[in-house]
C-alpha cells in the first residue's frame, strides 16, 4: 500500500510538471523570451510567420520581385493605411534599380518612412500586431519593418461628462498620439517628459507616463516607474484596470486616482507637480497624486471670474455633503429626535408619514433604491429614450407611490433632493461612493438617530485623514491644514495671487508665476 501511494504521489507530481511545461510552450510570444532568428530562406520564414498566424483571415501577404529577387510584404490589412503603403512603399519597390537586393539598400529607398531592421522572429509577430509592414527578401537573414500603421480611431468632439460653457471643449479620444499631440499643444516644452511601455502580455497596448521635469518630484516618477512594472496581466482594456493595481487603498469607497476626459484638465496637473498616464484606446487620463478637494473643482472655476467661483464651490461642498446626509438626516429626526424639529413642521410630517405601512428607514431604502434604479436605466438605456424613460419614470412612480400611501411625500422630496445634490459633484467617483455611503448612514440613522450619524460620521472622516495617494495626504490642504494653500480649495484666488504651486506635491519648483497685483496707471505715467 506503501509502494502504491508513492508511485501515486509521483505520478501527479510528474503529471503537473508536464502540465506546467505544456503552459509554458503555448504561453504568448514576448520579444525577450523568443531570440529565434529569421532564416534567410523566404519560404522558411514565411512558414514560421503562417504558422503563428493560422487562422488569422486580415493578415495578408503580398508579393513582389525586386531586380528578380523574391520579397514577401507580411502586414494586417485592416491597421495600415492602404494609400501610404501603396504611394510610399510598393511604388518604390517596383522602381527600385540600386543593383543588389539587401535589406540596407531596401531601407535607404524607403527613406520616407520609418523602418528599422530585426533578426528576431518574435519582433516580426509584434510588429504585425502593431499594424507595421514586415518586408522578408529571399537569401537576407532578417526583415524590415515598416511602419504605416492607421488604427481606426474617432474625431476629436466635446465632452460629454465634464462639459463648460466656457474654455476648451476638446476632450481626449481612444488614439493615444491624439491624446498626446492634445497635450503637447498646450505644453510646447522639451521638459515635457513622455516615457511609453507596453502593458498586457496579449493586448501589448501601450502607456504613456507624462511629467514636467523640472517641476515633478523626481520621487513621485519613480514610484510611478515601481508600480507600473508590478503590474502582470493579460490585457488592459479600460484605465480603470490600471487605476486599481497602481492606487492605494483599496478596499476604500474613494478612488485615490483620478481620471479626466478634459486635456485642459491633464496640462493643470502637470503644471502642479503630478503626473499622468496616456493608455492607448482609453479616452480618459490618469492623474496622481489626488486630494479630496479636487474632486469639487470644475474646470468652470478657472475659466470665469475669481468672484463668481466663491459661491459656486461653497454651493459644491454643500451640496455634496447634504447628497450623503440628507435622507438618514430626516430618518433621525423622524425617528429619534422630534424634539429638534418645529412643532408645526413635526405635526406636518407625522401626518403624512400616517397610514404609511412601513417603518421610515424601509421607507428610505426603497425610495432610495428605486431612484438608483431608475438613474442606472437612465444611463443603460438608448440616448434618445434614456432621460424620457428616467423622468417620466420618477414623476409617475414618485407620484403613484404617494397616492397608494407607500411612501410618504416628504421622503419623496428628501431622496430627490439627495439625488440632484449629487449631480452638482463635477467627480464622478465621489458622486459614486455618496452612493455606496448613503445606506450605512441611513442604517445608523434608524439604530442611534443622530449619535449613530456623529459617530459613523467620525469614523469616515478619520478613514479620510489617514488616506495617501501616492505620498500625499488625501485631505490635505485641509488636514494637514495649510492656510496658504486654502487660496485654491473652497475660493479660487485670481491668478496674480496664485503664485505657488500647491506645496503638498512636494514639486521640485514652487514658483507658478511672478505677475503683480493688477492696477491702474498713474497719472505721471499718462
Amino acid at each position: 500500500m506503501r509502494r502504491k501511494t508513492t508511485w501515486l504521489q509521483f505520478r501527479s507530481k510528474s503529471k503537473r510538471r508536464s502540465l506546467r511545461k505544456q503552459l509554458q510552450d503555448i504561453s504568448f510570444w514576448n520579444v525577450s523570451d523568443d531570440p529565434a532568428e529569421i532564416p534567410s530562406e523566404l519560404q522558411e520564414s514565411l512558414a514560421l510567420i503562417q504558422d503563428e498566424w493560422a487562422k488569422c483571415a486580415d493578415v495578408q501577404y503580398q508579393h513582389l520581385h525586386v531586380q528578380g529577387v523574391p520579397v514577401c510584404l507580411v502586414f494586417i490589412s485592416n491597421l495600415i493605411d492602404q494609400e501610404t503603403a501603396q504611394r510610399t512603399l510598393m511604388e518604390p519597390l517596383t522602381r527600385y534599380e540600386q543593383g543588389k537586393v539587401t535589406l540596407p539598400a531596401l531601407k535607404d529607398t524607403l527613406n520616407a518612412l520609418m523602418t528599422e531592421e530585426t533578426s528576431q522572429i518574435s519582433a516580426i509577430h509584434q510588429a504585425i500586431a502593431q499594424g507595421k509592414v514586415v518586408a522578408l527578401v529571399d537569401g537576407q537573414s532578417g526583415a524590415l519593418l515598416v511602419d504605416v500603421n492607421k488604427f481606426p480611431a474617432r474625431a476629436i468632439e466635446t465632452s460629454q461628462n465634464e462639459p463648460t460653457i466656457q474654455g476648451p471643449q476638446e476632450a481626449f479620444i481612444e488614439s493615444l498620439q491624439t491624446n498626446l499631440a492634445l497635450v503637447r499643444k498646450r505644453l510646447r516644452t522639451s521638459k515635457l517628459k513622455i516615457e511609453t511601455l507596453p502593458v498586457g502580455t496579449k493586448t501589448n497596448v501601450q502607456l504613456a507616463l507624462l511629467y514636467v521635469e523640472g517641476i515633478v518630484k523626481p520621487g513621485l516618477v519613480e514610484e510611478a516607474h515601481q508600480r507600473l512594472q508590478r503590474i502582470q496581466i493579460d490585457g488592459i482594456i479600460s484605465a480603470n484596470e490600471i487605476r486599481e493595481m497602481i492606487g492605494d487603498a483599496p478596499f476604500s469607497p474613494f478612488r485615490l486616482t483620478e481620471v479626466t476626459e478634459r486635456p485642459d484638465r491633464t496640462v493643470a496637473g502637470l503644471l502642479q507637480g503630478r503626473i499622468c498616464f496616456l493608455i492607448d484606446g482609453t479616452p480618459t487620463a490618469i492623474s496622481v497624486p489626488v486630494v479630496f478637494v479636487g474632486g469639487l473643482i470644475s474646470a468652470e472655476d478657472y475659466y470665469g471670474h475669481f468672484m463668481t467661483a466663491l459661491p459656486l464651490r461653497i454651493l459644491r461642498h454643500a451640496m455634496y455633503w447634504s447628497s450623503l446626509l440628507l435622507p438618514s438626516l430626516y430618518i433621525a429626526l423622524l425617528s429619534y429626535n422630534q424634539d429638534l424639529v418645529p412643532t408645526p413642521l413635526l405635526i406636518s410630517l407625522e401626518a403624512q408619514h400616517e397610514g404609511i405601512p412601513f417603518p421610515t428607514i424601509v421607507e428610505a431604502i426603497g425610495m432610495q433604491t428605486t431612484f438608483e434604479a431608475l438613474r442606472e436605466a437612465g444611463l443603460r438605456l438608448p440616448r434618445a429614450v434614456g432621460q424620457s424613460v428616467s423622468i417620466v419614470g420618477t414623476l409617475i412612480i414618485g407620484d403613484a407611490a404617494v397616492n397608494a400611501s407607500i411612501v410618504s411625500p416628504g421622503m419623496v422630496i428628501v431622496v430627490a433632493a439627495a439625488g440632484v445634490a449629487s449631480y452638482t459633484t463635477p467627480s464622478q467617483d465621489l458622486v459614486n461612493t455618496n452612493r455606496i455611503l448613503q445606506y450605512p448612514f441611513m442604517i445608523v440613522a434608524s439604530l442611534l438617530g443622530l449619535y449613530g450619524i456623529v459617530a459613523l460620521g467620525l469614523v469616515l472622516v478619520i478613514h479620510m485623514v489617514s488616506l495617501r495617494s501616492f505620498g500625499v495626504p488625501y485631505m490635505a490642504p485641509l488636514a494637514p491644514f495649510s492656510w496658504p494653500e486654502m487660496r485654491d480649495t473652497f475660493i479660487r484666488a485670481p491668478w496674480w495671487a496664485m503664485n505657488q504651486r500647491p506645496q503638498f506635491y512636494e514639486s521640485v519648483n514652487s514658483t507658478r508665476n511672478r505677475a503683480p497685483k493688477p492696477s491702474p496707471p498713474s497719472r505721471d505715467s499718462t
